[in-house]
Formats: C-alpha cells, structure tokens, sequence
C-alpha cells in the first residue's frame, strides 16, 4: 500500500499545472519580445499591410451606413415600377394591334425586360429612360384610327406612373445625398462601389 500511495504521488507531481496570470503574462511578454525581435523593415511591411487592411474596411463601413435603403425596397416604388410597366405594355398592346413601328415595339419590350431584371436605382431609371423614349414615339404616332382613344387612355396612365416614379426617386436621390458626399471624400473611393441614384431627375 505505501508503494501505491507513492506511486499516484509521483503521478500527480508529473501532471503539468494549468498557468496561471504570471505565466500568462509571461507567455504574452514572450510574443511581445519575439516581435520587438523582428528586422526594421519587415516591422514597417507588416505595419503598412495592416493599414491597407484596415482603411479599405473601414472606408467600407462609414459608405454603408450612410447609404439610404435599396431604391426598390423603399415605400412603394417596387408597386410603381410594377405599374409603370403594365401601362408600357397596355401601349405595345395597342400599337401591335394598330400595326405600328415593330422596332419601337421591340426596343420598348427590351427596356421592359431590363426594368424587371433592374434592382439598383440607376438600372430602373437608365431602363425607363429608354422605355419613354420608345413609348412617347409610339403614342405620338399618327394613323391610329379606331385605337386613338385607347392609346391616349394607356399614354396617360404611363405618364401617370412615370410621375410617381420620378417623385420617389427624387426623394431617394436626396437620401443618397450623404452617400454621394462621402464616397468622394474617402481616400480608398477606387476600390468602393459609387453610392447608387436614379439618374435623370
């Protein structure tokens, strides 16, 4: 039985003890040291790695939180695109039937399929820009007949939603205003995506 007790004894002195604070701080004293240790310049390269690290993220953060919400996901604008595209295509319907211009007809489906695909302010207005242009050469033209009444009915509802786009987007616009001052004053600005705006209006 001596023998035994003496054996988990030594057992027992041979178990490594957890550290404490002071080999804690001596293990941390070590690091320090090893890094005090480094050459100059490979201090300065990890010093100026550091630093091109942490400007481009931090320029990153400050442009996000002044960066208003997605156009489309404020107050009703996804409702009015949505609009603005059903009266686009109550015109081609019209202008199909009264035989007008196939390339018109063909350039304003492509610009609706662009405003449906669009999520960025700047996609939906290039998109709608290119959309009015085709429907305004749509609804002026002559020749209409019995589907005059019809066109002018859809024309108007376009306009319609089209003024109801361009006041969303002026009120986004002026959200982005703080964005847009920002962005121009970070020193990392090239390596940032340009704060998104509805052009045009």
């Amino acid at each position: 039985m001596p023998g035994m007790a003496a054996e988990q004894a030594k057992k027992r002195t041979a178990r490594p003890a957890a550290q404490g604070p002071s080999e804690q701080k001596q293990a941390q004293g070590g690091l320090r040291e090893r890094l005090h240790r480094l050459p100059p310049a490979a201090g300065v390269a990890l010093l100026i790695a550091m630093l091109a690290l942490a400007l481009p993220l931090g320029n990153m953060r400050a442009l996000q939180r002044a960066t208003p919400t997605p156009f489309l996901r404020q107050g009703d604008v996804a409702s009015i695109v949505e609009d603005r595209i059903d009266a686009a295509e109550n015109v081609l319907s019209v202008a199909g039937r009264a035989g007008l211009d196939e390339d018109e007809i063909r350039a304003a489906q492509t610009a609706i399929g662009d405003m449906e695909q669009a999520t960025a302010a700047r996609d939906i207005s290039r998109a709608d820009q290119a959309l009015s242009a085709s429907i305004s050469r749509l609804t002026a033209a002559e020749g209409l007949g019995a589907d005059e009444t019809a066109m002018r009915r859809a024309a108007d509802d376009f306009a319609e939603q089209g003024s109801f786009l361009r006041q969303e987007a002026r009120a986004y616009n002026e959200q982005a205003k703080e964005a847009e001052a920002l962005y121009e004053k970070l020193p990392t600005k090239a390596l940032l995506r340009e704060p998104d705006v509805y052009e045009g209006v």
